[in-house]
Formats: structure tokens, sequence, C-alpha cells
């Protein structure tokens, strides 16, 4: 985590992202982390908003400290899916309960989120501006994906502005990528307005159909 942790450091001295408010990411909660069943991470556009309005801040905390966990459509969203992504071996039934979304919650709490653009985010995005961060951030970004190390990683519409940074990477199955032992899904932003199960399912049938993506991920 110290590695991280100064990898945030620097990266929020690169002229481009001075005097803005820099919002940090990474391994929400690393004790949930460590016992996750399968290291899923979510690949996501840019961070806005802020507990304050003047200093940086670390999303991470705020989630698991203040929120305990998901908070808004775009997280509970992005909780289902890892909840997916960590029983694709034996897909349960969209958590539309109580006690699922509580098993939700700490498959979220256990996974991990970078965002392409970490400081002066908005909640519109623009195509070229991310990818003009991923150009000038992808160094960053892939050494932070190396440290984190997570093994399936889904991409918030961000596999585009990217990819670039993984020029071995091989479609395995429609929208499924591998690069080395890793996944990489090329799937919707979870702020995205379809139905919560539309999103489940569709990220469960790309997993379970791309070859040999089961093995290694434990019910």
């Amino acid at each position: 985590m110290n590695e991280l942790s100064q990898l945030m450091s620097e990266w929020k001295e690169k002229e481009h992202h001075r005097n803005k408010i820099f919002i940090s990411d990474g391994i929400i909660d690393p004790k949930r982390w460590e016992s996750a069943p399968s290291k899923v991470l979510l690949l996501l556009k840019e961070a806005y908003g802020e507990p304050d309005g003047h200093n940086d801040w670390d999303l991470c905390e705020v989630i698991r400290d203040q929120w305990w966990g998901p908070k808004y459509k775009v997280w509970w969203t992005a909780a289902s899916w890892v909840y997916a992504a960590q029983h694709v071996t034996s897909l349960p039934p969209f958590p539309d309960d109580e006690p699922t979304w509580e098993k939700a919650t700490a498959a979220f709490l256990g996974s991990a989120f970078i965002n392409v653009k970490k400081s002066g985010g908005s909640s519109r995005s623009d195509v070229d501006d991310i990818s003009s961060y991923a150009q000038q951030d992808g160094d960053l970004i892939k050494r932070q994906l190396e440290l984190i190390n997570p093994q399936i990683i889904i991409c918030g519409n961000t596999w585009s502005a990217v990819k670039h940074l993984y020029p071995d990477a091989k479609q395995i199955y429609d929208l499924v990528w591998a690069t080395g032992s890793r996944l990489v899904v090329d799937f919707w932003h979870p702020a995205n307005q379809f139905p919560y199960q539309l999103n489940y399912y569709a990220l469960a049938c790309l997993l379970q159909n791309a070859p040999g993506v089961v093995t290694g991920i434990s019910p």
C-alpha cells in the first residue's frame, strides 16, 4: 500500500493536475481485497465532486469509512458487477433482497477501482478528454494497475482510451480481452441507465462464455 500511496503523491504533482482537487482511488478495503475470491477492478472515467470542495481526498476512504459500501446508483451497479464477477462459476440470481445486497456490498468493498482522470472531473465525460488523460498519465495508470494486480478488469467505457497500454492484449470472446493472465471486459459505464438486471446478466454472460475465464475464479 505504501507504493500505491507514493504513486498517488507522484501523480498529483504532474503539471496538468496541479492547482486542481485530486481524488485518489485504488483498493477500497485492503483487508477484504486480500481475502476476495477473485480480484476485480473497475476502470472508470473520472472522479468529480468532493467532501469539502477545497482539498484533495481519497474516494476509497469515503466509500469504506463514511458510506460503508456503495452509494448512489452508479456504485450499486458497480457492486452488482463485482458480485457477478466473483461468482461467475456459480452465478446466483441478481441481488434483489437485503441479504443478497449485503453480500454484494461485501464483494464491492473487497474490490478496487481506478479513474483515468483523477482531477478536474465532471459529471459529463468527454471521450477525447478521457483519451488525452489516458495518454498523459498512461505510464502511471499502468503502474497503478500492476501494483493492484487484479485478475479481472471491468472497463466502464474506457477500454478504447487505455487499450494502447496493452499492445499484447488478445480478444478471446466478443468484448473480453486477455493480457497475460489478466482479463479485460470492454463494458458499459456503471452510470448507464439500463436496468440493474440487464447489467448484471450481460456482464455474467460475457465472463461465462470467454474461454478459460472461470479458471481460478471461485464461486
